[in-house]
């Protein structure tokens, strides 16, 4: 019987260790009871006490990732309600890398969260955003990786119905080749959230 040499074993392992395959660009938990036609409106989640905390990252303000995925949840037929009314809340999170030494410019992207109360992933809070907006907002310049997770949660029970994070980097660009704004990144984000009927 031969026995196979066993480098040829640990090429896939040390592949996927390299830069480009250690974190998917785009992660989704989904509760499997989420149904659509259980929810129709959303609003902001009102708590201000969550923070996310991750190693080598800062949080920025998340107003303007906030504003874009309530945006893209109305283009959904979710309809805006205040927060003791709204079936949905929704919490975004956006986290920054620093950039390399000497690696100061470039256009801002969208962070990475997670971690924060009663052991959900969590991230920093926001609210609404303007068109065209390069992924960081105004803070992001001198960072060059990011994270944005959207949260949608059920106001009712506290548990998280749908969850999308993306790993972001400043280089990125939009199908058309221009800089991937805000809304562009939410949008592709969100894209597998189904719309209400």
């Amino acid at each position: 019987m031969r026995i196979p040499k066993p480098w040829p074993l640990l090429v896939l392992p040390l592949l996927c260790m390299a830069p480009g395959c250690s974190k998917p660009r785009f992660v989704y938990e989904v509760d499997p009871a989420f149904r659509t036609v259980s929810y129709m409106s959303v609003a902001p989640d009102p708590r201000k006490d969550r923070i996310v905390i991750r190693e080598g990252m800062r949080p920025l303000n998340p107003d303007l990732h906030l504003r874009a995925a309530l945006n893209e949840l109305e283009s959904r037929n979710y309809q805006s309600a205040t927060a003791s009314a709204a079936d949905l809340w929704v919490a975004v999170y956006v986290l920054a890398g620093a950039a390399p030494e000497g690696n100061k410019g470039g256009s801002p992207s969208s962070p990475h969260g997670e971690g924060s109360g009663e052991g959900h992933h969590a991230g920093g809070r926001g609210g609404p955003g303007g068109s065209g907006t390069s992924l960081a907002g105004k803070e992001g310049t001198s960072h060059r990786s990011f994270a944005v997770i959207v949260q949608l949660e059920d106001r009712k029970t506290g548990l998280t119905v749908w969850q999308g994070e993306a790993n972001l980097n400043v280089k990125d660009k939009a199908p058309d080749g221009t800089p991937l704004s805000i809304e562009a990144a939410v949008h592709q984000l969100m894209q597998p959230l189904p719309a209400r009927p």
